[in-house]
């Protein structure tokens, strides 16, 4: 998996627009709304994004934990997945806290399980976000690329902290972390901070 892979994903900016303004006036399922605004500011994997629990979240920190071992890397020199939280992300969550109603996992379904992995797929589809020839079909991976891909050009972030930012480790990277236990938290805040700044921008004023 890397920044090029084979996902489409939508980066011009009218239809990432589109689809941004699309997400946020979602009329559904609550949890699959914000699962949605999730993913457009943090962009996990699906598998990690569905099963996040409440216990991974610190609000005073504003920081959201995963442990090493539920992640797609899983080599134990590794730190577990560390990524700050922007306030509008903090923001989505608290609307969900009041959701969900004491349930262990963050986006729970109508069973109160947490969401299937593949519901917000089905949803973009919905949306009609799934024609790849006009640039603009976006599935849950895709969010990835699209982050990838515009903080290249738009962010001055070094790679190393885009990449851990997805939880990319190279060898190399993997040797770094382990030698330097490297805390890239400060960086990584300011990266996802301009990220969240990005999509808000993109919203219509009705909707921030």
């Amino acid at each position: 998996e890397t920044p090029n892979n084979s996902y489409a994903k939508i980066t011009d900016p009218d239809i990432l627009k589109e689809l941004v303004n699309t997400i946020y006036s979602y009329q559904g399922h609550i949890s699959t709304r914000n699962l949605l605004k999730f993913v457009l500011h943090v962009p996990l994997r699906a598998n990690n994004l569905v099963t996040i629990k409440w216990s991974y979240i610190d609000f005073d920190e504003k920081l959201l934990t995963i442990p090493r071992e539920l992640m797609k890397n899983k080599n134990k020199n590794l730190p577990d997945f560390t990524m700050p939280l922007s306030d509008e992300v903090i923001e989505i969550l608290e609307e969900q806290r009041v959701h969900t109603k004491n349930r262990s996992y963050v986006f729970i379904g109508d069973k109160g399980e947490h969401i299937h992995p593949e519901t917000g797929n089905l949803v973009l589809k919905k949306l009609d976000f799934n024609n790849e020839a006009k640039g603009r079909k976006q599935r849950m991976h895709s969010f990835r690329g699209t982050f990838r891909s515009i903080a290249e050009t738009e962010h001055s972030a070094n790679d190393n902290v885009k990449e851990i930012a997805l939880d990319h480790y190279t060898k190399d990277r993997v040797k770094l972390a382990y030698a330097n236990k490297a805390d890239y938290t400060k960086q990584l805040r300011e990266l996802m901070q301009w990220w969240s700044g990005f999509v808000v921008n993109m919203l219509d004023e009705e909707l921030r």
